[in-house]
């Protein structure tokens, strides 16, 4: 199935985008939950539902044990969580200090290959050099269509 989109209007007035359609995804109501993802894995593989239930309610306690010793956690296959931070702007490095931290989130890069795509000549020293596509692995294979009854979507001007 397809990841649906509905488009939308940026009707900011202020904004260099003003009047251009963009699309953005549309998602059902409902989270796919822990319970979910268990009864999911258990048909994928050997192991009993309440293990998986019990293995994803550790991961989030986990993640948040290594993120607060500022690690980077890669799971293989899926990608890399790590904290990011916002902070305010100074104007010499001495003012600069953790205090500036505005906001704090958790990153997500989602695992990619590469792929090659093609080797190229370059014209000004004709050495040859190789192109390569990257793409996340998490979204291998995701296609794209308008959702039916996805109309027109105003985007309000922020204040």
């Amino acid at each position: 199935m397809p990841q649906l989109l509905k488009r939308i209007k940026n009707t900011n007035t202020k904004s260099p985008s003003y009047g251009k359609y963009y699309v953005s995804p549309v998602y059902p109501e409902k989270f796919i939950g822990t319970k979910e993802l268990a009864d999911f894995i258990q048909s994928q593989a050997t192991v009993k539902r309440s293990d998986c239930i019990a293995v994803l309610d550790e991961l989030g306690s986990a993640l948040h044990h290594f993120l607060t010793l500022g690690q980077k956690v890669k799971l293989e296959n899926i990608g890399i969580f790590k904290v990011g931070v916002s902070s305010a702007g100074s104007n010499t490095a001495a003012l600069c200090t953790a205090a500036n931290v505005k906001s704090k989130r958790v990153n997500f890069q989602p695992e990619v290959t590469s792929t090659l795509k093609q080797v190229k000549i370059s014209s000004k020293t004709g050495r040859q050099y190789q192109v390569f596509t990257r793409e996340a692995t998490m979204l291998e294979g995701i296609t794209f269509e308008i959702a039916p009854d996805a109309g027109e979507q105003p985007v309000e001007p922020e204040p």
